[in-house]
This record gives structure tokens, C-alpha cells and sequence, in this order.
């Protein structure tokens, strides 16, 4: 991602550094309403959210969460306690997905959660890259085991967060599981922009299309293509089907190896793939974008 200075609102003398042409995505991430103001420059964010930007995850520098305990049976009880109060599929998902494309609250748990493993910094795949993991901006999430797998947390927030959009685009919209995952792939930037053309329009009315676009939660953003986190939504899709039919069980029946980006391996844009390349990591054996 090269950032470009633009213009952006009404006023001439606003501007800030945007990523593409998602200018939307920083006026307008923490709420879906928008009322952060117009322009609001990426590195402002942290002053109102502390919190609002854990973007990518690495396992192996995180030791792949040996010696850490298992969250499956604290979240299945998360789940179930919601569920014995009489909550609806939608209300599960604002409690543990949110309102916003920000972190989450069941990712902001896990978070602080004290199995939780921050990565060494020494270690990282993405040193030397525009990723900050520092103090006011990380960038970079802890990693937790679940069900066996060690995941970043953002996978947590995938299965509850975004997942809740592909339930809408699927059952309450009627659009199928096919086109939910092709929104997702669409905000991954998974194919090029013109494979998503006829799409685009129904993409920008959903929350995170609305707010980020095309490649705003990969390619545009960071240059990680993460399949783990298209795995991830598929899977809390059909938590969120199990949950409306009164099938939940276990958080473990959502959450496989798959779920893990050592396992199930990001595709980078050029300038990403260099860097990981360049710090000792494989890559997948395919295309690399």
C-alpha cells in the first residue's frame, strides 16, 4: 500500500493519507453512522479507540500458543449463557460482534485474556513492513488456542463480526451462501476488482462494504489476502444458522485448523510477499498476487 495525500470532504484545507480509493474507510470506521468526523486521518484513531486496529495475526512468532489453555469451553459458555436468556441470533451477534467495523467485543476479550500470546516482535513475518506494533498503533494481534488451534484473535472477531453479515447476505437477504462469500472475498480483495463489477453495488450497501470497499480488509489495507479469515466467516455463518435452529453446541464445531494462517496460508500482493519472503516464511503454492 503506498499512501497518497487527496482531498477529501468539503472543506479544501482537510486532508489526510488514504489507501486507494477508500477515502470513506477512515471517516467513517467506527460508526455506522459516521459521526467521527469527515476526514479523520488514520493515525488520529487511536486517540478516540485504542483498540481499533488489529489487523493481522502471525502464530509462529507467537509460539504457537504452546503451554496456553484451551478457550473453547469459555466461549461455548458465552454462547450458551446468551442463548438461555432468551437472546435472538441478531442480538448474539451485536453482543459479541458489535455495531461497528471495529475490534469487537469478543476479540477485545480474548485480547485480554490471560491465555493470550502478543508475538515477538523479532519474530514477526511482517517486520519491515508499513504494520506498526507499537504502543499507540498494533497492528499485529495475540494469538489464543481454541478448540486445539492456535488463531489470532481476529478470527474471533471474523466468526462473530463479519460472519453476521453473510448470515444477512444469505438468510435474511435471501442471496445464498455463495454470494456471502463472495463479499467477503470481495472486502479481502481475493480476485481482481473487475472479477466483483455486477456485485459492487449490493457489497457497498452492507456494513463493512459501506465502509472499507474493495480490498479494505486485505489487499488495499495491508497486502494479506487471508483465506483463514474467509474460512473463518464461512464457519461462523453456520454458527449463526445452528443458533437460529437451535443446533449450537459447541464453540469447537466452528473452529478447525483451517482457521490458522500457518496452516490455511495468506496470498500478499508483490510488495507483501517480498517482505514475508525476505523474513524466512513460505508461501503458498499458487499465484501469489
Amino acid at each position: 500500500m503506498n499512501p497518497t495525500k487527496d482531498e477529501c470532504g468539503k472543506s479544501p484545507s482537510i486532508r489526510l493519507y488514504r489507501a486507494g480509493n477508500n477515502c470513506r474507510w477512515f471517516s467513517r470506521i467506527a460508526s455506522p453512522k459516521g459521526h467521527l468526523a469527515r476526514c479523520l486521518p488514520l493515525l488520529m484513531l487511536p486517540v478516540f479507540h485504542p483498540c481499533a486496529f488489529g489487523l493481522e495475526v502471525d502464530c509462529q512468532a507467537c509460539n504457537f500458543c504452546r503451554g496456553q489453555p484451551d478457550l473453547k469451553d469459555e466461549i461455548t459458555r458465552r454462547i450458551k449463557k446468551h442463548i438461555a436468556e432468551g437472546k435472538s441470533v441478531e442480538e448474539i451477534a451485536m453482543l459479541e460482534g458489535g455495531r461497528s467495523i471495529l475490534r469487537p467485543p469478543i476479540e477485545l476479550w480474548a485480547n485480554r485474556h490471560p491465555g493470550a500470546v502478543r508475538p515477538d516482535p523479532e519474530k514477526l513475518k511482517y517486520r519491515g513492513s508499513r504494520l506498526s506494533n507499537n504502543g499507540f498503533i498494533a497492528c499485529i494481534e495475540p494469538c489464543v488456542r481454541v478448540n486445539g488451534v492456535c488463531l489470532g484473535t481476529d478470527k474471533l472477531g471474523h466468526l462473530f463480526q463479519e460472519a453476521w453479515e453473510y448470515y444477512r447476505i444469505s438468510v435474511v437477504d435471501k442471496k445464498g451462501d455463495r454470494m456471502a462469500e463472495r463479499y467477503g472475498e470481495w472486502l479481502e480483495g481475493k480476485e481482481s476488482r473487475d472479477a466483483y463489477v455486477a456485485d459492487e453495488p449490493y457489497f457497498r450497501q452492507q456494513l463493512s462494504g459501506g465502509r472499507v470497499g474493495y480490498g479494505g480488509y486485505g489487499r488495499t489495507l495491508t497486502g494479506v489476502i487471508s483465506n483463514a479469515d474467509l474460512e473463518a466467516n464461512k464457519a461462523g455463518l453456520q454458527m449463526y444458522k445452528d443458533i437460529q435452529n437451535g443446533r449450537f453446541k459447541s464453540i469447537g464445531d466452528y473452529v478447525c485448523s483451517q482457521l490458522c494462517e500457518e496452516v490455511n496460508l495468506n496470498e500478499y500482493t508483490s510488495e507483501m510477499e517480498t517482505i514475508v519472503r525476505g523474513n524466512g516464511r513460505k508461501l503458498p503454492d499458487r499465484r501469489n498476487l
